[in-house]
Order: structure tokens, then sequence, then C-alpha cells
């Protein structure tokens, strides 16, 4: 890939990490496949450098099964405050790994879990595939990614 390529790249990373700079309770939607597609809402623990999205999740959730099934995801997030609204298309996986889960571990997450060594907790991958924002200033849905 050229430099180019990379650093367009990193300004789209860029713009949605600055749409995304604070609240970081998202909605997700699953079973994409099916009408009405189910929602639930989602901390996101970190937007990485390749542009994941990472959460923690139960492997006992309905949006773990869903994602077992079919893993296609929407992503919404929505900031009335300061006018910034966000949808994130991409595909799930589930990881096992005790590094990035000690990373991201935050001790908040124990009002859901039993503690980052919880069996029930696995790591939530989300890469992205399509995005789209509302500039507020223009008045229109742009779409990047």
């Amino acid at each position: 890939m050229s430099n180019k390529n990379n650093t367009k790249d990193e300004r789209k990373l860029e713009k949605i990490k600055s749409l995304i700079d604070e609240a970081k309770v998202v909605m997700m939607a699953t079973r994409l496949d099916k009408i009405p597609f189910s929602v639930c809402p989602m901390m996101l623990q970190e937007i990485d450098k390749q542009g994941d999205l990472w959460f923690f999740s139960s492997k006992e959730s309905s949006h773990f099964a869903d994602i077992e099934h079919d893993n296609r995801v929407q992503i919404i997030y929505s900031d009335e405050e300061k006018q910034k609204y966000l949808s994130i298309y991409g595909n799930a996986s589930h990881i096992v790994d005790d590094q990035k889960r000690d990373e991201l571990w935050d001790p908040l997450l124990t009002n859901w879990f039993e503690g980052k060594d919880d069996p029930d907790l696995v790591l939530l991958n989300i890469n992205i595939k399509n995005t789209y924002y509302w500039d507020t200033e223009e008045k229109k849905l742009v779409s990047f990614f």
C-alpha cells in the first residue's frame, strides 16, 4: 500500500476517533438478516491503529450467539449535545487473547463481569467495512471506508 493510501486511511481513522471522543456507549445491531434485528448497548473499549473496534462481551449473551450465526454488525453512535452521529458496518469476531484482555480491562466492567478472569468474558473485535457520519456543517451524510 502506498503512503498516500496510508495517510488517507489514517485521516479516516482520526475522523472516527474524533466523532467518538468521549461517551463510548454505542448501540450494536446483530442478526442483520432478520427483522427486527437485535440491538444492545455496548461499551467501546478501543479503536486500534488498524481501525478495529474492541468490546468485551459475554459468551452467554444473545449477541454472542447472533455473531456465531452471522458476523455482520452495525454500530450506531449518537451524541446529541455535540451533534455527532456515526454508523459503522463491519464484521465481528470473538477473540481469546489474554494480553489484549489485560490491556483493555477497566474495573468498571465488574458491573457486568466477575473480573477479567471471568470464564464468561470474551473480546469482540469489529473490522470496519463501511462508515457513515452526519456532517452537521454541510447537513449531509458522508460515507467513507
